[in-house]
């Protein structure tokens, strides 16, 4: 495949190559201030793209429903633009373009440009007609360290797409392309888990890799390294000054997830050990001598299995929380790799 060129000559992102990329799923996560968002929007601009700005929550949509907190602000004023925000209801806003009206006021010109809506609350607007929407930007779509994630954050985010693709491939029309843009916040996102790319981001991470396509699954994963505008931001005020502070100048600069102590990944032989329960995608193992415990995603033998729905995990917790405690307290519980560890605490918690 032909290596893509991600990068303008300015060093921010060529979201016309990446747009063009033939997958209904792109995936994009990179550094603070790389200029994801407002690339994004400048391009479907740029292309007439009816869009859909989403953010995780209600809170985060409200705010940028408000012309004091519009997106466009930057874009406005770099390219002479006068796009903002106007109410739709209750939870949403449409963007127009604003032009000057007899009384010199600025009004809405023509039919909205793009919508906005939050991932937390898109389920109520059932029944809506979006079949205009040809992109949603899915900004900030990794929550960081200190949001929690929302409930079922991966159903939400499948109920959405279905919500607004609806049946336009059986009208031989193409699906609907969904752009997420984040910085590396959490590898362990539900958005990641859900479409089983936490594995694929760390070996990426590992090889150097920018950009995985998968066109079976009509999947792209762009993690953005060696980023031109991310290099140059090391010497600013607030990076100078944050130099010492390794997990923040990972994320923001160097592109790294926050992850867990890699003492705890390893890999054993099965035949030491003996399978004692099957949850969800992975087996968790005693061993036959020694007072450890280990999780993989194999199943050897026919352990007890319970299924990651809500009332199995809770008898799960239930009937074996001490591995939970020898986790916790004793820190003798191992893993094949880190999608084992993630389902493990997603698991219990």
């Amino acid at each position: 495949m032909k290596k893509l060129n991600i990068f303008l000559d300015n060093g921010f992102l060529n979201f016309q190559t990446i747009f063009n990329i033939d997958v209904p799923f792109i995936f994009i996560v990179g550094g603070r201030g790389t200029g994801k968002t407002y690339g994004a929007l400048k391009e479907v601009i740029e292309e007439k793209l009816k869009f859909l700005l989403l953010r995780r929550t209600q809170k985060q949509t409200d705010l940028i429903n408000k012309p004091e907190f519009c997106p466009f602000k930057k874009l406005n004023s770099d390219l002479g633009w006068n796009i903002s925000t106007k109410s739709i209801s209750k939870d949403n806003a449409a963007f127009y373009n604003f032009v000057k009206n007899d009384q010199d006021k600025d009004v809405p010109e023509g039919v909205p440009l793009g919508y906005t809506a939050a991932l937390s609350t898109i389920s109520s607007m059932r029944g809506f007609d979006a079949s205009d929407v040809e992109i949603v930007i899915n900004d900030e779509f990794i929550p960081e360290a200190h949001e929690r994630p929302l409930k079922e954050e991966f159903m939400a985010f499948l109920n959405m797409y279905e919500t607004i693709n609806r049946n336009r491939e059986l009208s031989g029309d193409k699906p609907l392309k969904v752009v997420s843009l984040a910085n590396a916040n959490r590898i362990d996102n539900d958005i990641f888990i859900g479409f089983k790319l936490v594995n694929r981001a760390e070996n990426m991470i590992l090889n150097n890799q920018m950009v995985w396509i998968d066109k079976k699954r009509g999947i792209c994963l762009i993690l953005i390294q060696d980023s031109p505008v991310s290099n140059a931001k090391a010497d600013t005020a607030l990076y100078r000054a944050a130099a010492d502070v390794n997990e923040f100048m990972e994320m923001s600069i160097s592109n790294r997830f926050k992850t867990h102590d890699d003492n705890y990944i390893r890999s054993y032989n099965l035949r030491d050990f003996k399978a004692i329960v099957k949850v969800g995608e992975i087996c968790i193992y005693k061993h036959k001598s020694k007072s450890l415990y280990y999780v993989s995603t194999h199943v050897a033998g026919s352990p007890p299995t319970f299924e990651a729905y809500k009332v199995d995990l809770n008898r799960f917790t239930s009937f074996y929380y001490k591995i939970w405690e020898n986790y916790i307290e004793k820190r003798n519980v191992y893993f094949e790799n880190r999608v084992c560890e993630i389902l493990f605490k997603k698991y219990y918690m």
